[in-house]
This record gives structure tokens, C-alpha cells and sequence, in this order.
């Protein structure tokens, strides 16, 4: 009987995960409606729960909830610039070679990509020297892997210098 209950558990499980998957297709295609439609902003949101980071995508199933794990330089990179706290709320955009011309924040520069194995990015500031790795759940929250990322403000903190005109 105890070999029953676990093999229906087990089945149950995996039933749940799978429609966690079905799930997560909604939310791939309003990201996708959002970067045809939208102006190449975007609020992204981490958490840290212990020593680890994770992303705060809307509507992406708890049940997957580890597919939003920061590895790969990514948790550095926040810890770098979350200056000790736990949450951290980044304005980003998606930008162009003219959007880059005269900003001075934080960037990310796409190394490499693969549609099913995330993308490479580099600071090419020197300010953070790891390389960094988003996985696929970036699809997600931008619905590709830009070829640059600005990021403008990190929770309260602007990142960005002013642009003064004469």
C-alpha cells in the first residue's frame, strides 16, 4: 500500500510540474506583446533568501520557482550592487548603440547566446570583471537576450550621470 501511496505522490508531482510549464506559456507571450509594444523599460525585482538571489518574474509559476535562482556571476553582480540589502528593484533598458552613446551607468555588453541556454554578458566598464550569465527565464521578463542592457537605477540608487546640454 506505502508503494502506492508513493508512486501516486510522485505521479502527482510530476502532473503539477508539467502544468507549471503549460503555465508559464502566458507569461512568455506578454513579455513578448511587451517588447513589440513597449518603450524598452522594464522594472526587473530579486529577492535574496539567504546567501542566494532570485527573480521576481510576475506570473511565473511558484512551483518553478527554482528556475529563478541567480548563478552564473549573476548573484555577484547584485551583491555588488545592492549595497547589503535583500531586495533590489533594477530600471533597465533594452538599448541601442544611440541609447549607449551618452550613458554612463551600468551596462551589459551579450557575449554569447543560445535560445535554450541562456546568454553571456560582460561589463565593459571593468566596474564588475565576471561575466555574467542570464538563463532563459530572461526570455520571460524581456522576451529575448538584448544585445545591450542598461541598467539606469538599482532600487533607489541612479546609476546614471545627468546629460547636460549648452
Amino acid at each position: 500500500m506505502s508503494n502506492l501511496k508513493t508512486y501516486f505522490r510522485v505521479i502527482v508531482s510530476i502532473l503539477q510540474k508539467c502544468f507549471a510549464y503549460v503555465c508559464v506559456i502566458p507569461v512568455l507571450f506578454k513579455a513578448l506583446f511587451h517588447r513589440l509594444t513597449g518603450n524598452g523599460f522594464y522594472e526587473v525585482a530579486f529577492t535574496k533568501i539567504g546567501r542566494k538571489w532570485y527573480c521576481d518574474v510576475p506570473g511565473f509559476p511558484k512551483e518553478l520557482f527554482e528556475h529563478t535562482l541567480m548563478v552564473g556571476g549573476a548573484s555577484k553582480f547584485l551583491d555588488y550592487y545592492s549595497r547589503g540589502e535583500n531586495k533590489l528593484v533594477a530600471t533597465i533598458k533594452i538599448a541601442n548603440e544611440m541609447d549607449d552613446k551618452w550613458f554612463c551607468g551600468a551596462r551589459l555588453y551579450k557575449n554569447s547566446s543560445t535560445l535554450t541556454g541562456g546568454a553571456f554578458y560582460k561589463d565593459p566598464s571593468g566596474n564588475f570583471n565576471e561575466e555574467i550569465w542570464l538563463c532563459p527565464v530572461t526570455l520571460f521578463l524581456l522576451g529575448k537576450y538584448p544585445e545591450r542592457i542598461l541598467i539606469y537605477r538599482m532600487n533607489k540608487n541612479i546609476l546614471s550621470c545627468p546629460i547636460y546640454f549648452e
